[in-house]
């Protein structure tokens, strides 16, 4: 990981300034990264001394003319730097060897479909510093070498030496996206623990990888049966290893895509009308099992109509996409927020007393404060918002309660609060009814 503030970096050092220039190009267009070009050792060298702490991963041509022998490897991988190499070498013998100094991956050049294959390295690399894998097994040293092999991959690694320690650790950490686990463990086994982990998470949010020096179909249709994704005999080699795990978290990341573009608004990225409804469906019914206090709030953004008629609808998603970030920036973490309709959007918070309402007031002055700049014009916008604090026999009654109190506040002249509390109504901008 860089160790200041500075952009994360890609070092590539290559003699040939054609193929530097290609590969430096795909990685710009496609990825958010710094890029540093080397063609020698000595040039490599100075630009790790100034810029390591910032680079985290480096291709890397075996053959240049300061170092014929692959010493470039050496020094990048003694850095902590995550190494590709790209060469045009095919010997088997070289490559081998190339991949027992634990680098990520050995490519040959052959086509520009390598440069595709290498960004999307890169990449997988880059979200892997964010990404959890759990190893358990009984033994210390397996899993050292487990951490060993995924140590250029730049996972976030934990580990369990049981499979209560495992179960433990999930609950630490929910973010964890794939657990590798060995069968033969004292007390809970693979299996049972496979079993356990299934009854907390399914194979769309938690992949599970099973491992064991037992050979055979039946041990692992066992795991797969209890739940397991994918299972490997040891030994394995490194490349097979990583191979098998990239693919797993890949698989996970693919399912939480799909489940976020389906939740999300394409627009504000806010959550869309669909999940607030099934969302708001269990707090609702939760607030009223348990005799918990719930605030919803509907904010209808005010004279969007003329802003698209003045300056354009590219205009009016620009102030839909500002008045999100200031829903997101004001709003409590536990709170959910939608856009609910073409201009409204729609807060529903649980254990919100009547303090909320201060909450709701000051994000509609937060709000009225923006600045929006479009095309050399700076917009101005405010926002119409209904309050009800009373749970109506369903969550669509409750709603329409909101609905009818943004009215009203517009009734009564827009940028104002309207809130059906005790009975009372909208009352001029600035204050808020009790």
């Amino acid at each position: 990981m860089p160790t200041s503030s500075a952009k994360q970096s890609v070092l590539i050092v290559e003699d040939s300034r054609t193929y530097a220039e290609l590969l430096r190009r795909r990685i710009t267009r496609h990825l958010a990264f710094g890029v540093l070009v080397a063609p020698s050792l000595a040039a490599a060298r100075h630009l790790l001394d100034e810029h390591g702490d910032n680079v985290f991963a480096a291709v890397l041509d075996l053959n240049l003319p300061d170092a014929p022998n692959g010493e470039i490897v050496d020094l990048v991988l003694a850095r902590g730097i995550s190494v590709v190499v790209l060469t045009s070498i095919r010997d088997e013998a070289t490559r081998q060897a190339a991949l027992a100094r634990n680098i990520l991956d050995y490519v040959v050049k052959e086509s520009l479909e390598d440069f595709d294959y290498i960004v999307q390295l890169l990449r997988r690399i880059e979200l892997n510093q964010r990404t959890e894998i759990l190893l358990v097994d009984d033994s210390p040293t397996s899993r050292y070498q487990l951490r060993e092999h995924l140590k250029p991959h730049k996972y976030v690694v934990h580990e369990a030496g049981s499979g209560p320690e495992a179960l433990a650790a999930i609950a630490a950490h929910p973010d964890i996206r794939l657990v590798i686990t060995d069968n033969q463990m004292p007390g809970m086994d693979g299996f049972e623990l496979v079993t356990e982990l299934r009854k907390r998470a399914s194979k769309e949010r938690l992949a599970i990888i099973g491992i064991s020096a037992e050979s055979g179909g039946a041990l692992s249709a066992r795991f797969l049966k209890r739940g397991a994704n994918d299972f490997l005999v040891k030994p394995f080699s490194q490349e097979e290893f990583a191979c098998r795990v990239n693919q797993n978290v890949e698989l996970v990341d693919l399912v939480r895509e799909i489940r976020t573009r389906a939740n999300r608004d394409y627009l504000t990225g806010a959550y869309n009308r669909h999940y607030l409804l099934e969302l708001g469906e269990k707090y609702f019914e939760n607030a009223r099992r348990n005799h918990l206090e719930l605030v919803i709030a509907v904010l209808d953004v005010d004279y969007l109509r003329g802003i698209n008629d003045a300056y354009g609808h590219e205009a009016g998603d620009e102030v839909l996409r500002q008045v999100a970030a200031e829903l997101e920036r004001a709003l409590r973490r536990t709170d959910l927020f939608a856009r609910y309709d073409a201009e409204q959007f729609c807060v529903i918070a649980v254990n919100a007393g009547a303090a909320y309402l201060e909450t709701i007031e000051r994000l509609r002055q937060r709000i009225a404060a923006l600045e929006i700049g479009y095309a050399g014009h700076t917009i101005r916008v405010t926002v119409s918002i209904g309050v009800t604090r009373h749970l109506g026999d369903s969550l669509a009654e409750t709603l329409r309660r909101a609905e009818a109190l943004v009215q009203k506040a517009k009734r009564d002249g827009r940028d104002r609060v309207s809130v059906d509390d005790d009975g009372q109504a909208a009352l001029p901008a600035g204050e808020v009814a009790r």
